[in-house]
């Protein structure tokens, strides 16, 4: 479970950072400073844009998965108590 959390909250860095990436270039485009080499870093950004979906959609696979996992521990656990209760 640690290392889903884990996974977990380098998703998310990544995604954060990311998306940083994606409104500093977009930003930048807004302001005419691409200059000769615009078109390139549009290209770039498409693929930031890419990866970043990407990541989302590995992010939400993991965050489904890691409930999944957290419900049956305390499904187990539960009944583990009851057991030793009786």
């Amino acid at each position: 479970m640690a290392n889903e959390q884990d996974s977990e909250s380098r998703m998310g860095a990544a995604i954060a950072r990311l998306e940083k990436a994606a409104t500093t270039l977009t930003r930048e485009k807004q302001q005419g400073r691409f200059g000769a080499v615009g078109s390139d870093l549009a290209a770039e950004n498409e693929a930031l844009k890419s990866e970043l979906e990407s990541l989302r959609n590995k992010y939400e696979l993991l965050k489904k998965k890691t409930q999944t996992v957290s419900g049956r521990l305390d499904k187990s656990i539960d009944q583990l108590s009851m057991i030793l209760e009786q």
